[in-house]
């Protein structure tokens, strides 16, 4: 459900746009991971498979402070016990036979030559600044 997962070679603090770019289509049991300094999001869209879409995100930090609460939010531990319906399925094993591993692929994203284009769909140049904004 939705569009597909897109990361850049964009950093906040770089001065140029994207020159590259890798989709990664929604998938049950997907697993895409990227160095999250670079640009990321999800495309917009309806995308082809019926129900919901779960995204557990997962980063390494050498401090951070663990913040209490339910529900979801940054910080928070993943919880142990009373899981709603969603996050059962992050923790039930991959295959009916228990082999979690048996069934894991790697498969190369979509390569994108060209994330930005003009508002008439030409290719903007290569090695063009930010845009300017009013």
């Amino acid at each position: 459900t939705g569009g597909p997962s897109l990361v850049t070679n964009q950093k906040l603090s770089d001065i140029r746009l994207a020159s590259k770019g890798w989709m990664a289509h929604p998938k049950q049991k997907r697993l895409v991971a990227f160095d999250g300094r670079y640009l990321h999001g999800v495309v917009p869209g309806k995308g082809f498979q019926q129900g919901r879409r779960v995204t557990l995100m997962l980063a390494f930090w050498e401090n951070i402070k663990i913040r209490e609460g339910h529900g979801p939010g940054s910080a928070r531990p993943f919880p142990d016990n009373n899981l709603p319906e969603w996050a059962q399925h992050l923790v039930a094993p991959f295959d009916e036979d228990g082999d979690n591993y048996g069934s894991c692929v790697e498969t190369a994203p979509v390569k994108l030559d060209r994330i930005y284009e003009t508002l008439d769909g030409k290719a903007r140049k290569r090695g063009t600044g930010m845009p300017t904004y009013d």
